[in-house]
């Protein structure tokens, strides 16, 4: 029997990746090693503008990096200049009276909380994790918990940017709507990202409301959470445990108080290791699968009643999840799916996907549920509609075979989604084929036509562009 001592002897791991001058760059994942010419690291805005004005007279390609947490290279490419943005990271300015905040594009969203918490202030929209840098989550249109307001696109008043061309521009949404669209969601693609300013609300507090359900039960559920004003954020979980797979799941809604929080230092990752040994044991499969899944129960049944403010339900804890298995990777995909489409996708993928994975090359750990709104704030836009976006977390080896064996599995969920009028989410590794990339993305051509408008010379460039969208046909 494991005693509380114990967990403090087991190890949390580090990930080591990252920008390499002397020797190969990766991203998050590592699968995808690259030299790269050069790494230049933000200092200001004339250095950038010098940079980028030098890379179109000299043919040089750049890249842009935050804490590269995408996965598919999009943050590099071999033989170009990597620009790292993680010093540009001022708070420049909290604005009580018109809730705003303005910073730059290297800060991370947890220092941008952290400033906002301050003056009684939360941000509208982040990822559910506070790790990633505001340019990063930007070029991605990152989503979370929050039901309200859409994506974190559509939270940006304005924002500085310098051009393909070394033009430093300020970008306003109510004049300037369609070309921050390109920017947005777009992947580095467009320019560089200097500073932002987001619209933020009010911190509150909220309570806890956790429910078990069958999963035939969850769409008629969710409508009537979204026709309910008071639940302002919502996230569920789908059982992939053997017992239960794909029939059991938990809810857990957040309940708007509409109570002011103490003013008070945000909250910061406690219990790594309980939850690090806990995510261990799911990860052996089979009967440990099951034995998570029922720690998982437990635990949601235990914060249902409880309260959280909006700041603090928008940093979840994320060490507990590194994985540095030799020989072996876990990845992200997502997949976006009509409401009104969940029941009979989710029947459609308990047809082929191994109900017990135990002993196969490709694991499935964790289905998340998170609900995302019509975008049209991005050109590369994944979500037309109210979408239920299922986020996997996936393991697989690293040998040119199990990346194959991952490949086949990804690319069969994509089919799927494309069989619902679903998408998935570009920030990851290129699994998918190009023909899906284009099913999904059928407006990518306007993305690529503006692209070339914009960037004639394809100065910013990077693995992503390479794979899918300098590949689309016109």
């Amino acid at each position: 029997m494991i005693t509380l001592a114990t967990l403090f002897i087991i190890p949390v791991e580090k990930r080591h990746y990252g920008l390499q001058q002397d020797s190969l760059t990766t991203d998050y994942t590592g699968l995808l090693p690259q030299k790269v010419q050069a790494i230049e690291r933000a200092k200001n805005r004339q250095q950038l503008v010098d940079l980028v004005k030098l890379a179109n007279k000299e043919g040089k390609k750049l890249s842009i990096a935050g804490v590269q947490h995408s996965q598919g290279g999009h943050t590099y490419y071999k033989d170009a200049i990597v620009i790292d943005m993680k010093s540009f990271n001022r708070i420049l300015e909290v604005n009580r009276e018109k809730k705003q905040v303005t910073v730059e594009a290297g800060a991370l969203i947890s220092d941008v909380q952290t400033a906002v918490a301050k003056q009684g202030l939360a941000m509208k929209v982040t990822q559910s994790l506070p790790i990633f840098t505001v340019g990063g989550s930007l070029s991605v249109n990152g989503h979370g918990r929050d039901i309200r307001h859409g994506s974190m696109a559509s939270t940006v008043a304005k924002m500085t940017i310098i051009t393909p061309t070394g033009q430093l521009k300020e970008l306003h949404r109510q004049t300037d709507k369609k070309e921050m669209s390109y920017i947005l969601g777009g992947y580095g693609l467009f320019g560089i990202i200097i500073d932002v300013t987001f619209d933020v609300v009010d911190d509150t507090i909220y309570r806890y409301e956790s429910q078990e359900m069958n999963v035939r039960n969850y769409e008629n559920y969710l409508k009537k959470v979204l026709a309910t004003p008071t639940i302002a954020m919502h996230y569920a979980r789908l059982s992939v445990d053997p017992k239960h797979f794909l029939d059991e799941m938990y809810v857990m809604n957040y309940i708007d108080t509409a109570k002011k929080p103490l003013i008070e230092p945000l909250k910061e990752e406690s219990l790594v290791h309980l939850s690090k040994w806990g995510l261990d044991v799911g990860r052996q499969g089979g009967k440990w699968e099951t034995a998570f899944w029922a720690m998982q129960k437990k635990l949601f049944a235990y914060q249902s009643g409880k309260t959280i403010t909006r700041n603090n339900a928008m940093r979840s804890e994320s060490t507990f999840m590194e994985y540095t298995k030799l020989g072996s990777v876990e990845v992200l995909q997502e997949f976006f799916i009509p409401i009104d489409e969940f029941d009979e996708f989710v029947a459609d993928l308990k047809k082929w996907i191994p109900q017990d994975d135990k002993n196969e090359e490709v694991k499935l750990h964790n289905i998340t549920l998170r609900i995302v709104s019509n975008d049209e704030s991005t050109a590369l836009n994944y979500a037309k509609e109210p979408m239920i976006a299922f986020v996997l977390l996936i393991q697989h080896p690293t040998s040119d075979q199990g990346i194959e064996a991952a490949k086949s599995f990804i690319q069969q969920w994509t089919d799927a989604a494309l069989l619902h009028r679903g998408t998935y989410y570009l920030p990851y590794y290129p699994y998918q084929t190009l023909a899906q990339f284009e099913a999904a993305y059928p407006h990518a051509k306007d993305s690529k036509k503006m692209k070339l408008l914009q960037d004639p010379n394809e100065v910013f460039y990077n693995n992503f562009y390479k794979n899918y969208l300098q590949q689309v046909n016109q």
